[in-house]
């Protein structure tokens, strides 16, 4: 981890990041969204701080190790261009005095993939799961910050029962905080979905790499944290299960087929739905 802002008065600001700035945890900083325009604005936007609206009061600050980790910009790839223009500020202090909204409680601000897809969005909660190892934290006692700059919001229609397993309170969207100056306590910035070489996005094919422990545990992770239990297995019984897409290119054109003949084999169950329930 890199030493970008260090403090030794609990009171001051710290920022600490991995290389290229893809995990980060704050102290005492503050985000000023007063120039961001909301209205019409889209999604995956990388300009939304500019100079002057983020940072912190730092004892040091390492200016040239923060624009030393900039090779690796992108919305989904780190949180470079989020913190490209941290900035000291001696006057600074966590108060209302300097903030309209203060984070109290500690806080996961997250940036997004598609919320459509389940493949995409897993790709979210799995960098998260592996993002809580890192900080070696898996306290539900945690506000979530969506840090998405479409003007509609994330919303997370379909999967948004998963961030019960991640916080005990609801997300808070990022036009939620449009035109005012926010401090946080204390906030991890997670790994992210598209991360180069990252999970599971964009991971790379290793020779005899299989059976990965990660995958298995956040599995089981997920399904405790929500209270999904599991029915069986069942003794010298095989569970068949086809997730039937009914979209136009992810339909199953044999489907009818298919089932048929494993309906004669295994006990085995049909799932059918759009975007909307599938």
């Amino acid at each position: 981890m890199l030493d970008i802002c260090s403090s030794a008065d609990e009171n001051h600001s710290r920022l600490r990041c991995s290389d290229e700035l893809r995990y980060c945890y704050v102290h005492n900083i503050f985000f000023d969204f007063k120039s961001w325009e909301v209205k019409n604005s889209k999604r995956y936007r990388e300009d939304v701080i500019q100079p002057g609206e983020v940072g912190g009061n730092c004892e040091v600050f390492h200016e040239k190790t923060l624009k030393d980790q900039m090779a690796e910009r992108g919305y989904l790839r780190s949180w470079a261009d989020e913190f490209k223009h941290f900035t000291t500020a001696p006057s600074f202090q966590v108060d209302y005095a300097h903030c309209d909204v203060i984070f109290e409680r500690p806080t996961i601000v997250i940036k997004l993939d598609a919320a459509v897809n389940m493949y995409h969005h897993f790709c979210d909660f799995v960098n998260l799961y592996a993002s809580q190892h890192i900080n070696s934290s898996f306290s539900q006692q945690v506000d979530v910050l969506w840090w998405d700059t479409h003007s509609a919001g994330f919303v997370d229609p379909m999967f948004g029962d998963t961030w019960k397993a991640f916080s005990d309170s609801k997300p808070v969207e990022l036009t939620a905080l449009a035109g005012r100056r926010v401090c946080f306590r204390s906030a991890m910035f997670p790994l992210l979905a598209r991360q180069m070489f990252g999970l599971f996005y964009n991971t790379p094919l290793e020779k005899e790499c299989h059976g990965t422990g990660l995958m298995h545990a956040f599995s089981h992770h997920i399904l405790h944290r929500l209270g999904v239990k599991q029915n069986g297995p069942v003794l010298d019984s095989v569970r068949v299960t086809i997730l039937s897409r009914s979209t136009k290119f992810r339909r199953i054109l044999n489907i009818e087929e298919v089932s048929t003949i494993l309906f004669n084999l295994y006990h085995c169950a049909t799932v059918c739905g759009t975007s909307r329930n599938a």
